[in-house]
């Protein structure tokens, strides 16, 4: 069958830009329209004075990537009739009663952060935890608070949690601070503290300079979303987790295509999940009060994933014989020696299949491995897949 001819696409994206994770979305759509495009994009930038696009239908609209909005411009962009892909629908944008609630849509996977912060740092052997939240309560701020609490209490830590800021202080960060800083002040030390965002984690660091608190030896700081105009730009340089936003973007306009020449899907949604994190200097610490297991394990952390250490040389570090080095090691850290540096390694490994498009052969050799069949038998024993399907599932597409 003749595959249906259609002009040139006419998106309007009515998304936000203010967050990375929305940007990261918008650069995926980006590429889906290099690669199988040209496509004509309207994005909506809300600054002041911008000219206004109100008429869809006479600009020659094709198609529409919409965001969080009133119920009432909902109505007015399902009235077009044209297709619409929704990025990051609110609670009350997935209710069945919504004019959204149909339609395909791209969702971060808050909880899923959540998880992965706490297990970051229950692997630091963090006892002390903390979360600081969107200082608006936001949805997606209080998902990640929740599972990062839960995660954490399951493993027997104790997490504390920054109480929502009254409404003056919500509105400006001169009056909220002396009451975050007294909080921070009040933590047990060291502590393990997660951030909703990075730009709250940037508020965070501000606070602990201010009332003189070491970061990241009394407090360990980590935010979502890797934004390096904040990450690299914060005292110290923030660790952060990131997302496969970029990917999930690509997979929206995929399907907006689609239905712009005429196919029938069901609704779909595809979930934005973390993929790692990007550590900084703000985590570069862990709570072990044995300081030879700690040395040893920064040491593991830092050299792992770039060459091929050894228990003995481990064992160097920690000033005992190989047999005792490795009882102590399993009693403080609750692992092996090896077991460690092949957790490292195979760390390194998923963020090679995630971030670049290397071999898999060329992964085995930067990360140390001497045979990619003793690798790919590894691999899929902890994660039950190959590494194909998982960096299939997990990797940003290419740029063209």
């Amino acid at each position: 069958m003749k595959k249906p001819s259609l002009s040139i696409p006419q998106v309007a994206v009515l998304i936000p830009l203010t967050l990375k994770g929305h940007l990261d979305v918008f650069n995926g759509i980006l590429q889906y329209a290099r690669l199988h495009g040209p496509w004509r994009l309207y994005r909506m930038e809300g600054r002041t004075g911008e000219q206004k696009l109100l008429d869809l239908k006479r600009w020659g609209c094709t198609g529409i990537i919409a965001s969080q909005c009133s119920r009432a411009e909902a109505a007015l962009i399902a009235k077009t009739r044209l297709p619409v892909v929704v990025s990051e629908p609110s609670p009350e944008m997935r209710a069945a009663s919504h004019p959204f609630a149909n339609k395909t849509c791209q969702l971060f996977d808050s909880r899923a952060i959540g998880r992965v912060a706490a297990r970051f740092f229950l692997d630091r052997q963090y006892k002390n935890f903390a979360f600081v939240g969107d200082p608006h309560n936001i949805y997606w701020s209080k998902e990640r608070g929740e599972a990062f609490k839960d995660a954490a209490e399951a493993s027997g830590a104790v997490c504390a949690m920054y109480p929502a800021p009254p409404p003056r202080e919500r509105h400006d960060w001169a009056i909220e601070q002396p009451r975050m800083q007294a909080w921070l002040k009040a933590l047990p030390k060291p502590v393990a503290l997660l951030a909703a965002m990075d730009g709250r984690a940037r508020q965070v660091l501000d606070a602990c300079m201010g009332a003189k608190i070491s970061v990241p030896n009394d407090i360990a700081v980590l935010g979502v979303d890797d934004d390096p105009l904040i990450c690299e730009a914060t005292f110290p340089p923030l660790s952060s987790i990131q997302a496969n936003a970029e990917k999930t973007g690509y997979l929206l306009a995929q399907h907006l295509d689609g239905l712009m020449r005429g196919k029938k899907f069901k609704k779909t949604v595809f979930p934005v999940t973390p993929t790692r994190v990007v550590i900084r200097r703000s985590t570069e610490a862990n709570a072990i009060p044995d300081r030879k297991i700690a040395r040893a394990l920064e040491f593991i952390w830092r050299e792992a994933g770039e060459r091929n250490i050894n228990v003995p040389e481990v064992a160097t570090l920690i000033g005992a014989s190989r047999r005792f080095a490795e009882i102590h090691f399993k009693n403080v850290v609750g692992r092996t020696i090896m077991e460690e540096i092949r957790h490292v390694k195979l760390e390194r490994v998923c963020s090679l299949l995630t971030e670049t498009n290397l071999t898999i052969g060329e992964i085995t050799r930067q990360c140390g491995f001497a045979r990619e069949s003793h690798l790919a038998c590894l691999f899929r024993k902890v994660y039950g897949l190959s590494m194909s399907a998982y960096r299939k599932g997990q990797q940003c597409l290419p740029r063209p």
